[in-house]
Order: structure tokens, then C-alpha cells, then sequence
């Protein structure tokens, strides 16, 4: 298979780190489509190569094998949903409205009814979706937390939040009975949420 090259004067030698960063991407956005369209026992390492128009080469070597790139696919999302967040000073009811909105989403909800599906047959696949997943939004959260919170109470109340965040609405999303919130459904999803716990600034 040829790889595409998206920087025409450059077609030999080593790729540019612009150019590895774009395999990566275009590596993550095919798997995150396969995984959910496919399941992940389901979609192989030749399927993920010929979607992102790269080598079997090229994913083993940015990623080391198909459980890596699952993985490397929930923390760019979790990444891109609040890591922007907690560098740019928001609330704490901003990062929980973007997580509402981010993990209600169809993209979100496909990959948490995949690791469901998948969990008895790959149980270490699991525990990095948790840690990569849920544990990271929990410690964003707590980071976020007022100072009024005493540090003890933290990690309960951060897994408080989360559980609130999700809820029976996102259950509803998982069995497909709900649409995926807009940015005001979402906002205000996470108010009542914070309002429920004492921590609203409103």
C-alpha cells in the first residue's frame, strides 16, 4: 500500500513531524469509525491501514498494536473535550457542560456501548477505556473543584459529579431512546447537576 503523503515536495526519506502527526490523525479518526461500525474483536490492523491510507508498518509503528490505538482513540477524545478546558481558566460548570455535551454525543455513546459489548472478551481493554476514560474526566473535575471542598472529599465528590453528568439521560442514550444534546440541553444538564450538589455558582 502507498501512504498518502499530504506535503507534496516531500515524498522521500523521513516524514516530517507535521506529516506524523497527520498519519496519527487520520490513524485515530479511521479507528474510531471502524470501532464503532465494526466493534473492536471485529476490526483488524489491514482494515484499519486501508481506511487511514497508511501502512500495517506505520500503525505498529506510532502505536504498537490495535489495543494502543483503542486506547490512544478514548484520550484523544477526553483530551480534546477538557485538557483545553482546564488550561484556559474556565468553571467548573463550563468543563462539566463540555463533558455533558462530549460523552452524550453519538460518537461518545458508540464507543461506550462498543467497550460494553467488548469488556468480557477484553478485560484489559477495560481497565485502559476507564483510566483513559472516566478516571481522567473524574480528575478534571476535581481539579476544578471550589476550594471549599476539603481535600478529603474530593474524590467522592468529583465521582458525584461525573455519575451526575451522565446520569439516567445517558443510559437513555445508550439504548438509543434519547438524541444527543444540543449546547444549551447540555449547559443546562450540567447546572442542575452542580445546583443538586450545593457547588452552582448561579
Amino acid at each position: 500500500m502507498h501512504e498518502k503523503h499530504t506535503t507534496g515536495s516531500r515524498k522521500k526519506g523521513r516524514p516530517s513531524e507535521d506529516e506524523r502527526e497527520e498519519r496519527k490523525t487520520a490513524i485515530l479518526d479511521a479507528a474510531t469509525e471502524l470501532f464503532i461500525r465494526n466493534g473492536y474483536g471485529q476490526t483488524t490492523v489491514d482494515q484499519l491501514a486501508t481506511a487511514a491510507q497508511v501502512t500495517k508498518r506505520t500503525i505498529y509503528s506510532y502505536f504498537g498494536d490495535k489495543a494502543v490505538v483503542f486506547t490512544a482513540v478514548i484520550e484523544r477524545f477526553r483530551r480534546d473535550t477538557v485538557t483545553r478546558s482546564k488550561s484556559s481558566g474556565e468553571s467548573l460548570e463550563d468543563i462539566c457542560t463540555k463533558i455533558v455535551h462530549a460523552l452524550h454525543s453519538d460518537q461518545a455513546v458508540g464507543l461506550h456501548r462498543l467497550m460494553i459489548a467488548e469488556a468480557v472478551h477484553f478485560p484489559a481493554l477495560s481497565a485502559a477505556f476507564y483510566a483513559s476514560g472516566p478516571l481522567g474526566y473524574m480528575e478534571s473535575i476535581a481539579a476544578s473543584l471550589p476550594r471549599s471542598v476539603p481535600q478529603t472529599e474530593m474524590p467522592f465528590m468529583s465521582e458525584t459529579v461525573f455519575s451526575l453528568l451522565l446520569g439516567e439521560k445517558h443510559r437513555q442514550r445508550l439504548l438509543g431512546l434519547a438524541p444527543a444534546p444540543d449546547r444549551e440541553t447540555a449547559s443546562k444538564h450540567a447546572a442542575e447537576a452542580l445546583r443538586a450538589l450545593g457547588l452552582s455558582t448561579a
